[in-house]
């Protein structure tokens, strides 16, 4: 008996028992889930008495380069939706493990605890859009696993020790996100980059970071060069954008931008509250200046006044609202029809303008542009999203491509958390955690209700 206490004990330390509540509070959502709606039923149906491969591959030169993803998508509906909820509730535990194993350095235990409650005020009801199965397959799992094969960056960098079997994991791992075309250019820059920081740090590279930036960019290729894409490309530009093709590059970076800081402001992002709050928390407790506090405050009074506090604002501010309007519509925001009406060139300065104050937020509180990973992180989230200004799916697909963009914010937030707990005083830290947590708790609820009433 004290045996078994004892690898219990073992299992669950380390920060682990939270990771493993994720786990068990996500298997209690999608159990009520059954993934047989949009393009769930239309891949269910597609792969019905007959194989799999004779259905996913014509789609090669057809549709997308996302062969691996949909023989996955297609075996797991196929088999059983059980499987489905298992493995989805795998993934989301698997992102918390490696967001951990990366990002979270000390008193594991309890920083854990404060990742769960930020990872579950992601409102993983968008996972919904394209049906469930379809759309947390290609969104996800290749988030999961893209954080997954980041680990071994974490563990080379550090000089620890890679066992023998987590080589492949970890292989399988990117060769499974490098099928997604935001996963493998994150992994493919990723990859790249801290390559070369390692020859310029140790003079050498590890084998293993040749490897896997050799499968990554082979992924890259395997994207680039599929036909399918370019014929799914020409079909949505007659679908979803006819004046795509009217776009200069500055306009689709100017899209990106835009549409990234409509879907914050439209679905009222809690993510991005917890992120701008916990900013604001730690400029106000650790410097006095004026200029960096109001640089602190501009993100998250945007998300209060036109996200949360919307129907305060409609009913006394009428025009901002207007203005809030003019940020979440899904339309080009600036081209050269429009440059010459000012209001058109709002949405785009006020996305800057709160991107650049995190920016500069995250440079205060990290004190430094060198070594400073929160930075990284929050580039890397934010092009993942812009890039998508590149896609006649800009809108279509807005909400469930940001998905890289949130995770990224909640990344930055256990990084910023990290510090508070070190340079603030223990009011502050227990009133921060006590705000974040209630946020995590209600968005649980609020999609445990919505899967609920939703569900048939």
């Amino acid at each position: 008996m004290e045996k078994v206490k004892e690898k219990i004990s073992k299992v669950l330390k380390n920060g682990r028992s939270a990771i493993i509540a994720l786990f068990l509070l996500e298997l209690f959502l999608t159990f009520f889930v059954t993934p047989n709606k949009y393009d769930d039923k239309t891949f269910l149906e597609s792969v019905t008495g007959t194989s799999i491969i004779s259905y996913v591959k014509p789609r090669y030169y057809t549709w997308t380069s996302r062969f691996l993803i949909e023989y996955v998508l297609c075996g797991v509906l196929k088999i059983s939706k059980y499987l489905w909820i298992l493995i989805e509730s795998f993934m989301v535990a698997l992102a918390g493990y490696s967001i951990s194993k990366i990002f979270v350095k000390d008193n594991k235990n309890e920083n854990n605890i404060m990742l769960i409650f930020m990872i579950l005020a992601y409102p993983i009801t968008i996972m919904n859009s394209a049906g469930w199965a379809a759309t947390t397959v290609n969104y996800m799992w290749p988030l999961a696993t893209c954080l997954f094969a980041l680990v071994p960056i974490r563990k080379i960098w550090d000089n620890e020790k890679i066992r023998f079997f987590e080589y492949p994991l970890y292989t399988l791992a990117l060769i499974f996100a490098g099928n997604q075309e935001q996963t493998c250019a994150i992994l493919c820059g990723t990859y790249i980059l801290f390559t070369i920081l390692m020859i310029i740090k140790n003079k050498k590279v590890h084998p293993y970071m040749i490897i896997q930036t050799i499968l990554i960019i082979a992924s890259i290729v395997f994207i680039l060069t599929c036909p399918g894409n370019y014929v799914r490309n020409e079909q949505e530009i007659q679908e979803l954008f006819k004046d795509f093709r009217t776009l200069t590059i500055l306009d689709k970076i100017s899209l990106g931008f835009t549409t990234a800081m409509g879907v914050i402001i439209n679905q009222s992002s809690m993510v991005y509250l917890i992120l701008t709050l916990i900013i604001a928390v730690y400029i106000f407790s650790n410097y006095k200046e004026k200029l960096y506090r109001v640089i602190a405050l501009i993100p998250f009074l945007s998300i209060c006044l036109l996200g949360i506090g919307k129907n305060v604002i409609s009913a006394f501010l009428p025009f901002i609202s207007s203005f809030r309007n003019l940020i979440v519509g899904e339309q080009m925001m600036l081209n050269a029809s429009n440059i010459n009406n000012l209001l058109s060139v709002f949405p785009l300065i006020f996305a800057f303008i709160n991107f650049i104050c995190i920016a500069l937020s995250i440079l205060l509180i990290f004190k430094n542009l060198k070594n400073n990973i929160a930075i990284l992180v929050f580039l890397v989230g934010l092009a993942s999203k812009i890039i998508i200004g590149f896609s006649p799916t800009v809108f279509s697909s807005n909400s469930r491509t940001m998905i890289f963009f949130d995770f990224s914010m909640i990344i930055i937030s256990i990084l910023i958390w990290q510090q508070l707990i070190k340079k603030s005083d223990k009011r502050t830290q227990e009133i921060t955690g006590i705000i974040i947590k209630t946020i995590g708790v209600l968005q649980y609820i609020n999609v445990l209700l919505c899967i609920l009433l939703t569900q048939d």
